[in-house]
C-alpha cells in the first residue's frame, strides 16, 4: 500500500514538473515569435537617432596669438 501512494506521488510530480517545462518552453517559443515578427518593430524599438551634423562649422581651439 505505502508503494502504491509513493508510486502515485511520483506520477503527479514528474506531471507537474513535466508541464512546467512545457510551459517555459512555450514561453520562450512566443517570445521568439514576437522578436522574429516584424509587426509593430519601430512601436517596439524606439530607440532615439543620432544627431548628424550637429557642429556645422569648425572651432578653432588654438588660444595662442601668433604674430
Amino acid at each position: 500500500m505505502n508503494i502504491l501512494i509513493l508510486l502515485i506521488g511520483v506520477i503527479i510530480s514528474l506531471t507537474y514538473f513535466m508541464s512546467f517545462v512545457w510551459e517555459m518552453k512555450q514561453e520562450k517559443k512566443r517570445k521568439e515569435d514576437e522578436l522574429m515578427d516584424d509587426k509593430n518593430y519601430y512601436t517596439r524599438n524606439l530607440l532615439p537617432k543620432p544627431k548628424k551634423h550637429y557642429q556645422k562649422r569648425i572651432k578653432n581651439y588654438n588660444w595662442k596669438n601668433e604674430k
